[in-house]
């Protein structure tokens, strides 16, 4: 699953909303009081969060946490934030990580969200669930900064579309050479699924390695992991219409993957956390994914709370 300062940044950013509802805030404190690893991170958010508790209502923490209810642009904002004139390294580091990053982004989803995005050269996005990019367009690039999740790239040829699109990640930049692909930035590495035409990758490590992908391929890479070329199982972009499709996927990586849809925390017995799953599942409700993994394979979902799901043999 997604490490704690992960999950707690996301948390904050989730508990300073103006539609935090009641429940949002009972599986925050049972996420908290789960493990002392989650009240670590909590508190670590916290602090990274002080420096901005005293400043006047212009620059609080309050407008950048309501920042839609502005007309201002996102670097207008920063600039009144005075980030360059930040005294202390706590303050700058803040604005540099989440959960700053993210507020700040140009266009985000929420746990369970999935969002199209059209562009001014007729690209199109769709942002999976829990998800923030940047976009920043000029004469000589068209980039998209994938702060977190996974998007969904179509490519346009409106105004500007004879400069590169590319998507810039934590370990190095997709350029489109086409296209329709997709961009997914996990914890420890990003994977690229292209379903159409191709992309070019290249690497931040590895004296800036370059690997080209095709139609139907798939890849995954970090810093110390070279792209190494596999073929992409059909179905995979089928999360962009609400449905996730897998096949022969392990109980545990299934779960890791919904819990990127799911209000709360989806666990299972390491005795069963190999069972193959496949199929596809409504994402729109996640209770009948439950019922259908009940009754096809010999394992039951247990609840400690409405927010806390455990599954076990039988």
């Amino acid at each position: 699953m997604s490490n704690p300062i992960s999950i707690a940044s996301d948390w904050y950013i989730k508990l300073n909303e103006a539609d935090c509802s009641d429940e949002d805030r009972a599986a925050f404190e049972a996420w908290k009081d789960a493990s002392s690893l989650n009240l670590n991170a909590w508190n670590r958010i916290l602090q990274v969060s002080k420096p901005f508790d005293g400043l006047e209502p212009v620059v609080s923490k309050e407008v950048l946490l309501q920042r839609k209810t502005f007309s201002i642009s996102r670097r207008h904002l920063l600039k009144n934030l005075g980030i360059v004139a930040v005294a202390t390294g706590t303050g700058l580091i803040a604005y540099q990580q989440k959960p700053w990053q993210i507020i700040l982004a140009d266009y985000t989803t929420h746990k369970g969200e999935i969002k199209t995005v059209n562009l001014p050269d007729e690209t199109v996005l769709v942002l999976n669930s829990d998800t923030a990019i940047d976009q920043q367009f000029d004469d000589k690039s068209r980039t998209i900064q994938l702060i977190k999740g996974e998007v969904l790239v179509e490519t346009g040829h409106g105004k500007g579309a004879s400069t590169p699109f590319r998507v810039q990640t934590k370990y190095g930049i997709i350029t489109a050479l086409g296209t329709r692909f997709s961009v997914r930035q996990h914890s420890d590495y990003v994977s690229v699924n292209v379903y159409k035409d191709a992309v070019s990758i290249n690497t931040f490590a590895n004296g800036d390695f370059k690997q080209k992908l095709y139609e139907n391929q798939t890849t995954i890479f970090n810093d110390q992991i070279l792209p190494e070329i596999k073929p992409l199982n059909s179905g995979t972009d089928l999360w962009t219409k609400g449905i996730l499709s897998v096949v022969d996927m392990p109980l545990n990586a299934f779960l890791i993957d919904l819990d990127r849809y799911y209000t709360g925390y989806l666990r299972c017995d390491p005795a069963i956390a190999d069972v193959l799953i496949s199929g596809s599942f409504p994402l729109n409700d996640i209770n009948a994914i439950f019922t259908s993994l009940q009754n096809t394979h010999p394992i039951r979902a247990h609840a400690i709370t409405k927010y806390w799901v455990t599954f076990k043999p039988v």
